[in-house]
């Protein structure tokens, strides 16, 4: 718990120093008219000024906190898990003292729900902040709800959330502002229960009418179609309080197979890539997307070694970040899928996965092998400090932007939020254009 008092007292002076920056802002002189003359521009200097100066503050309090943490409290920081990870493998809907214990051993970077711990509202949302209260960093606190056919929250009728259609129907309307109000919803309703961060929207490109795992989850099979959607469907969310994460990058939108029971290949080059596949990333990145989950399927047509882009520098560091420009974080896709776990031990997939450019790890299982694994490639030099601060720095500044480190849960009801007249009509009004 020492940290996390740290880190209080570093936020407090932070907050401080931007009031300081501009505690006569709002009382002009009034004394000297001549003063006054040019009162508007000195106001926009004024508050490009004050926006320099919070900026400065914020990345002095990134660096201040990564100065004050351990190594071993930094590598937590790149993990997200299931919650049953939090108590010795077995699944919970409550917190306990197992939980707290574990959550104080390993500052983990966040967790992820599944509809075994999403019982109704107020259990979720207790848990949500039971968890938060137990852990030293603020958690991500994140879930899979893109609406239709993956909604962890959407199809418990017990959580009386908006029922919103698979994101093929909103593509049907060719309408990238009904993509923005599905997005204000997704945000509105996951906040309103505490989560931050959404694994979502899907950014693939669905051009294989076969394919077993994406098909309606996606916007549709045009690129420039998608690419719309996505990038409304992430400034909705986002304007919330929610992070969106864009997924599968590379893109998992003309394969055959499900990287979830096997390993997957897809035969394009990089031209073709760059053509239909990286669009709709594109369009998300503008948008300003807090994350781009990976895929784990292989290209023997641009990989080397057969490796799944999970674990591919040329992809994630040469292609995503420098040549895309990408610059927020790179997210696995769930590491005990078997594409990664038939081939890879966990401690093998998390120091190759950060390796290529990952930030965050999800779901090793068993997670103490993934944690030891990177833990002792850093220690051993196989990974330097340095690699793993890069990754802990987007970490914090992202949660930083999204207002983690307010540790109070917002006041809001869910109840009074969830599945409101207001968001049904929205729906219904889609819906409405596709029958017409």
């Amino acid at each position: 718990m020492k940290l996390k008092k740290i880190i209080i007292i570093i936020m407090a002076m932070v907050l401080t120093s931007c009031l300081h920056v501009n505690e006569y802002e709002e009382h002009p002189n009034v004394e000297d008219p001549k003063k006054n003359e040019n009162i508007y521009s000195e106001k926009e200097s004024d508050s490009e000024d004050k926006d320099l100066e919070e900026d400065e503050a914020y990345t002095d309090f990134v660096q201040e906190t990564l100065n004050q943490m351990t190594l071993e409290e930094k590598v937590a920081q790149l993990f997200v898990l299931e919650l049953g990870s939090l108590n010795e493998g077995v699944d919970i809907v409550e917190s306990n003292e197992k939980v707290e214990a574990f959550l104080t051993q390993y500052p983990i970077g966040g967790v992820i729900f599944f509809n075994s711990n999403i019982l109704e509202v107020n259990q979720t949302h207790k848990l949500i902040n039971d968890l938060q209260h137990a852990s030293t960093i603020p958690l991500f606190v994140s879930v899979d709800e893109e609406g239709g056919r993956v909604s962890r929250i959407g199809n418990n009728e017990n959580m009386n959330a908006t029922q919103l259609p698979n994101m093929e129907v909103i593509g049907q309307t060719q309408n990238s502002n009904h993509a923005y109000q599905v997005g204000e919803i997704l945000g509105k309703e996951l906040k309103a229960l505490g989560f931050n961060m959404n694994f979502a929207p899907v950014a693939d490109v669905n051009t294989n009418p076969n394919n077993p795992v994406i098909g309606v989850r996606a916007f549709g099979s045009d690129e420039q179609l998608v690419g719309n959607m996505v990038s409304e469907l992430v400034k909705g969310m986002q304007k919330e309080g929610v992070a969106g994460v864009l997924k599968h990058f590379p893109g998992h939108g003309d394969t055959a197979t499900d990287t979830h029971l096997e390993r997957t290949y897809v035969n394009h080059n990089l031209e073709r890539l760059r053509k239909i596949e990286w669009h709709p990333f594109e369009s998300g990145i503008e948008a300003g997307v807090y994350g781009i989950m990976t895929a784990h399927i292989t290209l023997p047509n641009v990989i080397e070694d057969d490796l799944p882009a999970t674990m591919s520098k040329e992809l994630l560091t040469n292609h995503l970040r420098d040549e895309l420009g990408f610059d927020g974080l790179i997210i696995t896709d769930a590491l005990n899928m078997k594409a990664i776990s038939d081939h890879y031990t966990m401690g093998e997939a998390s120091v190759k996965a950060v390796e290529a450019g990952c930030d965050i790890l999800l779901m090793p299982i068993p997670f103490e092998e993934g944690y030891e694994g990177l833990l002792q490639a850093v220690e051993n030099g196989v990974i330097t400090e340095e690699r793993i601060d890069e990754s802990v720095k987007r970490i914090l500044t992202v949660k930083k932007e999204l207002d983690l480190l307010n540790t109070e849960m917002p006041a809001t009801n869910p109840m009074d939020v969830l599945g409101q007249k207001k968001h049904q009509e929205i729906i219904e009004n889609i819906l409405s254009e596709i029958q017409e």
